[in-house]
């Protein structure tokens, strides 16, 4: 008698363990969390300093500067090597609004291959030893010369002045990058002579930028300014 009861309550038991079971399993399969570790949603997913959090200018750098496969120091020494004796005055990384190569009188060369609209290059202007301006693009991606012209509309004293300014920036280009990026990360994308300054733009991590003026005959920092548009 007493083992009949004590099979009947086993029974009970594994019944009830069985329906409780049943019901958990069913709440797992209908809730994910339960079921496993839930994806992050984009917002989530997604850091602070998203695309969508950006200036325009910062999502512009964000796409240009990656691009761009050829480093300032190497596009200045091939567009350097295009002008006998010639001297940078600016160089600048940009995108290609005008494909195509130039011979120096202007005329569209047919044998080159021209970066298409919006690939990224460098805009140089590189000055003869006498001031004459030359205006040299290199493709940021091949480093290949893709358009090399003498600037047009200069007359003998815009020659001269650029010579004077040139032989009185004591301090060269390598130089004033150099004391530029010596505090801080970053990816150089412009140098400009202008007037006694050398303007140094530097694009950093956070895709701000910021541009030191650096004096053209001391060598030191005159100015320092970040841009956060």
């Amino acid at each position: 008698m007493k083992t009949h009861i004590r099979i009947r309550a086993l029974a009970v038991c594994l019944a009830v363990s069985s329906t409780l079971l049943a019901g958990a399993c069913g709440r797992a399969a209908q809730d994910p969390v339960a079921a496993a570790p839930q994806a992050p949603t984009s917002s989530q997913a997604t850091p602070s300093g998203s695309a969508s959090a950006m200036t325009e200018d910062q999502r512009e750098r964000m796409t240009l500067v990656p691009a761009a496969k050829i480093p300032w120091n190497q596009a200045a020494d091939t567009a350097v090597g295009s002008v006998p004796q010639g001297r940078i005055v600016e160089i600048e990384l940009t995108q290609s609004r005008d494909p195509g190569t130039a011979t120096p009188s202007g005329t569209p060369s047919p044998a080159a291959s021209a970066p298409a609209a919006g690939a990224p290059v460098w805009d140089v202007t590189v000055a003869a030893q006498d001031g004459t301006a030359h205006d040299v693009q290199v493709d940021a991606v091949t480093g290949a010369v893709t358009r090399s012209r003498v600037e047009p509309g200069q007359d003998e004293n815009d020659k001269s002045e650029l010579a004077e300014q040139l032989k009185a920036a004591t301090t060269t280009l390598q130089d004033a990058v150099r004391t530029s990026t010596s505090g801080k990360q970053g990816t150089v994308t412009a140098v400009e002579l202008d007037d006694d300054v050398w303007s140094v733009d530097l694009v950093t991590p956070d895709w701000n930028k910021t541009t030191y003026d650096v004096d053209a005959a001391k060598g030191t920092v005159v100015r320092e300014h970040v841009d956060r548009d």
